[in-house]
């Protein structure tokens, strides 16, 4: 069989719609377009329903996702209800894998297995999928964090197994996917693909609407049930109605239909069928495999198949999932749900709550930002409540206007900031300081942003930034003591309406900034270069307790390792990691950094017992490609090192 088939080119729109999605996730998730959003999950409509799900039992969204993602699974939702499984047959990456890897087996002439369509073994293996959904759904609704993944082969493909994944049941899941798609047709979408199964549920709508309908009947009259509750019946109802039931009464309203007459019994469409669905001996296909896909309508040489009974609509499935997948996407980009929406204290009080508004806080950017931000605000007197909106970076702070103001709430929750601009030359002994003032700038990226700006600026001596809380923003400015102080520029560069910066790849990536110049103070004020690097600096010190109880008694020593790039933000943050690692290590007892007296270097000071642990053996511990690191949870991890040491 050719990969390119006759059926292939009368079929021709699905499967320019396939490719083309294939070819938009390959390069979003490689990076060769930046797109609004390029994370793998970015447009999956199953993280989408879990979000929802989360959203509507614990009253806060999956972290990474947004109202994009759950359009897309509610729209999938009643695509499927009124015309069929379009995503599985039109756009789904791991239904395109599973189709054209039974036909390179077909092709380069290998036997695979056959599980026949209603026997004991296919509806026994069909469990399988209510399972994983069962699974999936009862971890993410427990914990708002996406359980799926864990396994799920796209994603883990997407991103080259370093995403949020469980390496076994990654591998198992890319096992099944591609070993068992090529011996046996549609294994993974049949048996394992837990969407599969909740678009199959969504097919038998009486049975899934009537199991909602009871439960919140239940609910209404006093009986409060556990959403586990609801999770198991529509999983097992689900299961029951697929091996049972099998064909869908009533849903969806689009069916292929087969004319008797002209039909000559060739059965080339059911051997076309991905799912060998019998549709040679159907006057309607009514099969919960069905995708629509119209590979059927493609094979039949005498043209009696069509759908609805209307050759006119040979191509509608194919408009209705192009059309679906953009009202999604344009309903997702006008709609946004909050992350989390909590309120706490007296609720007598809620009533009486006015609400501030913030945006720019790129710092709340997914679930767990948002349940740290919201945890800062549970420490302020008089704020009793918030919702973020990650994808506008926003939040809406419920307060009591008796008891607070706007400028307390922003000062209790602003985290002063520091940024390297340029590390000055030892000729630079004073540094002059001016203070700007600034609106809009409340995240502590901000700062980070301002200073990216101020170092792309030619020829000027700046030094850093710093920031302290007031109304406006009090930005203090280092810089060279012969270094002009022009206002009309500053002014310019703070009002910047982008940045554009370098990745690491070499892409650039260019960030919207609304920042406001408010005022230049008069007051210039000068400070040695060291009092400088010493602010700028951010120290770390750790004592390990538990190596200092059972090695602190003997005789220590001290291991000095000057580490120049320790300054930069995105080498200092991996310091706990570091410090974990060393804490499990027999014989260190202590780390901590400093910028040394004789030329300003950031150092690291490592002290050991070196009757326990020798120096030698230290530096090998140290030049480890991974390490062990202690979790929160008291777990042990084993990452990639943070950090790399030469002697």
């Amino acid at each position: 069989m050719k990969l390119f088939s006759k059926t292939f080119k009368r079929n021709w729109l699905r499967h320019i719609i396939l490719w083309s999605a294939l070819v938009a996730i390959v390069l979003s998730v490689t990076g060769v377009f930046t797109f609004a959003n390029s994370a793998p999950e970015a447009y999956c409509p199953f993280g989408g329903l879990q979000t929802f799900g989360t959203y509507l039992t614990r009253g806060s969204m999956a972290c990474s996702m947004t109202m994009v993602q759950i359009m897309m699974g509610i729209v999938l939702a009643v695509g499927v209800i009124l015309f069929s499984k379009l995503f599985c047959g039109y756009l789904c990456p791991l239904g395109w894998v599973s189709e054209y890897l039974y036909r390179l087996r077909e092709k380069i002439k290998i036997k695979g297995f056959q599980i026949r369509y209603g026997s004991i073994g296919d509806k026994l293996l069909r469990s399988v999928k209510y399972i994983l959904l069962f699974i999936i759904f009862y971890m993410t609704l427990s914990s708002s964090e996406l359980f799926c993944k864990n396994f799920d082969p796209y994603y883990a493909v997407a991103t080259g197994m370093k995403g949020e994944i469980t390496a076994w049941m990654a591998w198992t899941a890319l096992a099944l996917l591609f070993l068992g798609g090529f011996f046996i047709k549609m294994f993974w979408c049949k048996y394992i693909c837990p969407l599969g199964a909740l678009s199959n549920l969504f097919k038998f709508t009486l049975l899934f609407v009537g199991i909602v309908l009871i439960y919140v009947v239940l609910h209404l009259f006093g009986l409060t049930l556990p959403w586990v509750y609801l999770l198991i019946a529509v999983c097992v109802v689900g299961y029951f109605a697929e091996v049972i039931l099998m064909k869908p009464k009533y849903f969806p309203l689009i069916k292929v239909y087969r004319e008797e007459e002209g039909c000559t019994d060739c059965g080339l469409c059911a051997k076309k069928c991905p799912y060998n669905l019998p549709v040679d001996k159907s006057l309607v296909v009514k099969d919960v495999d069905c995708t629509l896909c119209g590979e059927c309508i493609a094979a039949c040489p005498t043209n009696v198949l069509t759908f609805n009974k209307r050759k006119s609509l040979r191509w509608l499935p194919a408009i209705l999932t192009v059309v679906l997948f953009a009202l999604a996407l344009l309903l997702g980009a006008k709609w946004e749900l909050p992350t989390i929406d909590e309120k706490w204290g007296d609720e007598s009080k809620h009533g009486a709550l006015i609400t501030l508004e913030l945006d720019g806080l790129r710092s709340v950017k997914c679930y767990g930002s948002s349940k740290a931000f919201s945890a800062k605000l549970q420490r302020v007197p008089g704020v009793y409540g918030v919702a973020t909106f990650v994808r506008r970076h926003k939040a809406n702070i419920k307060y009591d206007p008796a008891q607070t103001n706007e400028e307390a709430i922003r000062g209790a929750i602003y985290v002063p900031s520091k940024f390297t601009i340029a590390r000055p030359e030892k000729s630079d002994s004073l540094i002059k300081v001016i203070t700007l003032f600034t609106e809009k700038m409340y995240d502590s990226l901000d700062p980070n942003y301002l200073g990216m700006q101020l170092r792309q600026q030619e020829g000027k001596k700046y030094f850093g930034v710093e920031t302290e809380f007031s109304c406006p923003l009090t930005v203090r400015l280092f810089m060279g003591l012969q270094e002009p102080i022009d206002k009309d520029f500053l002014k310019e560069v703070v009002e910047k309406p982008e940045l554009v910066i370098q990745t690491a790849d070499g892409k650039e990536n260019t960030i919207k900034l609304a920042y406001e110049f408010v005022s230049l103070s008069n007051e210039v004020d000068t400070i040695t270069r060291r009092e400088l690097l010493e602010r700028q600096f951010n120290s770390y010190s750790m004592v390990y307790k538990k190596n200092n109880e059972e090695f602190g008694g003997r005789d220590s020593t001290e291991l000095i390792i000057p580490y120049p790039t320790l300054s930069r933000p995105i080498v200092s943050r991996n310091m706990p990691y570091l410090s974990s690692y060393l804490s499990l290590t027999d014989g260190i007892l202590s780390m901590d950094t400093y910028l040394d007296e004789v030329d300003d270097q950031p150092t690291i000071r490592i002290r050991y017992v070196p009757s326990v642990i020798s120096e030698e053996a230290l530096w090998q511990v140290l030049q480890k490609e991974t390490w062990q690191v202690k979790m929160k949870d008291g777990s042990i991890n084993e990452v990639e090192a943070r950090m790399k040491f030469d002697r």
